[in-house]
Formats: structure tokens, C-alpha cells, sequence
């Protein structure tokens, strides 16, 4: 959650658009180093996230019940997903019912409710909460490389960009449905089989995943440098053709390096995080709210600048931190005492709560 700061820290200069927003014209491509970031960060974020999404939708399942689980989802994702996309919609002036940012919360919620449906057939169940074994597990993580492929051919595209995201609430891409929401039964898996957590732990286990990780990255860079070696303006890609073989074989790196990336982060978060922290919960508290709300004041920041002439990785820097103040004041004077709390962090969670008289 806290890594769209980061994807969305250099907006200016990857959506020429929005510089225009602020009287800024030709603003220059973002610079190399920017792009490198941000396409490592994108290849893991939403993967791992749809991931522990499905681990915790059977963890509040199998302890409260599922009609409690869809409630909570429909207010949290559901709603929430309604009302601050229709928010964005009218702030933008253009009516056209835009998921924007919260494209992810729209598709989460289609995983919900299929999922709890699903999760009610015993066979379904029974399958997703079987101990599986470590050809298993190597099985369902090729499958998980190959659906990136998939997608492309899903989606009808052979465009790099194949996997960006839907842009409307009526503009659903098949493919990237398939992607995440193998990720998404991945977490539902893993929670029967939190032993694994236990191997990703382990030191030797950190160590390979890492090295692995690092070449799967190396070769997707690989894979792009054939892919991207005409391409003068990436934020032109949408529009140029690609070879066929170049695309799949590129999707096939970021398959790879995607399910390596997760599993790696998810070992080491097993090993050094500890759920009683403090600093940790009060990430936790926060991720979601500035998540929905840090794109207003990102662009804000950056053009301001911009303007006073910084270089692009001190924009870059500066524009997180800051952002990060700004979003974290914001939670704290519209969200954190108010009834929007109740929609994002749920009602008991919430400072503040109705006091109904008994009668």
C-alpha cells in the first residue's frame, strides 16, 4: 500500500497529461533510474498484495463466518471503492466512470464475492485447504509464471503494457482478472499450509530465493532491452507494435521474477517482522487511508518542484517524503475521527463510534 507513494511520486513526468494540469509543458521523460523502480516495484506490489488478500480472507472466514467476511468487504472494499471513485471522477470533470488508483479494490471485490461463493462448495473448499506438497507448491508457481503469458493472449494484446490496468469500472481485462486471482488462491492455499511460511524463513531459503530473485530480475532487464531497443518515448508504448515471440518471452521473465520476488519478501517478512509492533500497526492503520488519498496531493508536491528547479530524483525523494506528511495530516484531520474511518479501518476499530441510548 505504502509503495504507491513511491509509483506515484514521478507521475509528472510519466503522464505528460497531468504536467499540463499544471501549466507545464513538455516536461521530459522520466529518467532511466525512475523507470527501473518503478517497473520492479509494479512487477511484485499487486501480486503480493491480491496474495495476502487471500490469505486473509480465510483467516476471517474460518474465525467470524462468511457472511461476516462479505459484510466487512462490502463496506471496506466495496463501498469504499464506490465512493472515492466517484469522488475522483467528479474532481477530474470528466464523468466517465473511472476506477483510477482503485482499480484494485474494484477487482478485489469481484474476488470476494466469487471466492465466498465458491468457498460454500465443499469440494472447492477441500481443495483449497489441502496440505500440498512441495511439487505441488513448484506446480502452482509455474502456473503462476505462466499466467502472465496468459494474460497477454487473454487480453488480446501483445503490448508490454498488456497488464496495465483496466481503466473503467465497465472496462474489465480478462487476463488480468485470471493473473490475480491466482495470486489471490495462492493466499487462500498458503493459509492451510502456513509451514511453508516456516521454509521461506529459513536463512538458506532467504539466501537462494534472493539470488534467484536477483537473476529473474536481471532477465527480465534482459527480456526488455530486446523489447524496448526502439522505443525513444516509453510513455508512447501503449500505441507501438511489438514481436510477438519478444512480448511472451519478456511476460515469461516477469512471471518469474514476479512469484520469486513475493515468495522472497514474504521469507523475510516471516523471519524479522513482528506483528506486536507498534511502528508496524500504526503502518498498517495507515496504509490504506493514504493510499486512497495520496493522489491528490503527490502531483501537487512535484510541480511545486519542479518548478523550483530540483533534478528529477530529488523531486522524486522529496515528493514521497513530503507527500507522506502531507497524507499522513490529512488521515488524521478528515479520516481518523470521522464516519470515513468506519468505511476504512472498519467501525470498531474506528475513535469514533455512535453512543446509542438503550431503551
Amino acid at each position: 500500500m505504502m509503495m504507491g507513494l513511491v509509483i506515484h511520486a514521478p507521475i509528472l513526468f510519466t503522464m505528460p497529461d497531468v504536467a499540463r494540469d499544471f501549466q507545464i509543458e513538455n516536461i521530459p521523460v522520466l529518467e532511466s533510474w525512475g523507470w527501473l523502480v518503478m517497473s520492479f516495484i509494479s512487477n511484485w506490489r499487486m501480486p503480493l498484495f491480491f496474495l495476502l488478500s487471500g490469505f486473509f480472507a480465510v483467516l476471517v472466514i474460518e474465525k467470524k463466518g462468511n457472511p461476516y467476511f462479505v459484510k466487512d468487504r462490502i463496506i471496506r472494499i466495496g463501498i469504499t471503492c464506490l465512493l472515492f471513485s466517484a469522488f475522483y471522477d467528479i474532481l477530474d470533470g470528466r464523468i466517465d466512470f473511472t476506477t483510477a488508483h482503485l482499480w484494485f479494490l474494484y477487482e478485489l471485490m469481484i474476488f470476494v464475492l466469487c471466492f465466498s461463493l465458491l468457498y460454500k462448495i465443499k469440494v472447492f473448499k477441500e481443495l483449497v485447504c489441502k496440505i500440498i506438497s512441495p511439487i505441488i507448491f513448484l506446480i502452482i508457481s509455474l502456473w503462476l509464471i505462466a499466467t502472465v503469458p496468459l494474460a497477454h493472449i487473454l487480453n488480446n494484446s501483445f503490448n508490454p503494457y498488456a497488464l496495465m490496468p483496466s481503466e473503467t469500472f465497465f472496462s474489465l481485462k480478462p487476463g488480468n482478472l485470471v493473473y490475480y486471482f491466482s495470486y489471490f488462491l495462492l493466499g487462500v492455499l498458503l493459509y492451510s499450509n502456513q509451514k511453508i511460511f516456516s521454509k521461506l524463513s529459513e536463512n538458506k531459503t532467504i539466501t537462494l530465493l534472493g539470488i534467484l530473485s536477483v537473476l529473474a530480475y536481471f532477465a527480465q532487464l534482459y527480456a526488455g532491452s530486446l523489447l524496448y531497443s526502439e522505443v525513444e518515448d516509453i510513455r508512447k508504448i501503449t500505441s507501438m507494435k511489438f514481436d510477438t515471440v519478444e512480448v511472451l518471452f519478456n511476460a515469461f521473465t516477469r512471471g518469474a521474477n514476479t512469484i520469486l520476488w513475493c515468495l522472497f519478501f514474504i521469507g523475510l517478512a516471516s523471519k524479522f517482522i513482528q506483528s506486536s509492533s507498534a511502528t508496524l500497526r500504526w503502518f498498517v492503520e495507515l496504509s490504506y487511508p493514504i493510499y486512497i488519498v495520496h493522489v491528490i496531493p503527490l502531483p501537487i508536491i512535484s510541480a511545486g518542484l519542479y518548478e523550483a528547479g530540483l533534478s528529477q530524483i530529488s523531486n522524486f525523494l522529496l515528493t514521497i517524503i513530503i507527500g507522506f506528511i502531507v497524507c499522513v495530516f490529512l488521515y488524521y484531520t478528515f479520516i481518523k475521527f470521522t464516519p470515513l474511518n468506519w468505511l476504512l479501518n472498519g467501525y470498531h476499530k474506528s475513535f469514533f463510534q455512535l453512543k446509542l441510548k438503550r431503551s
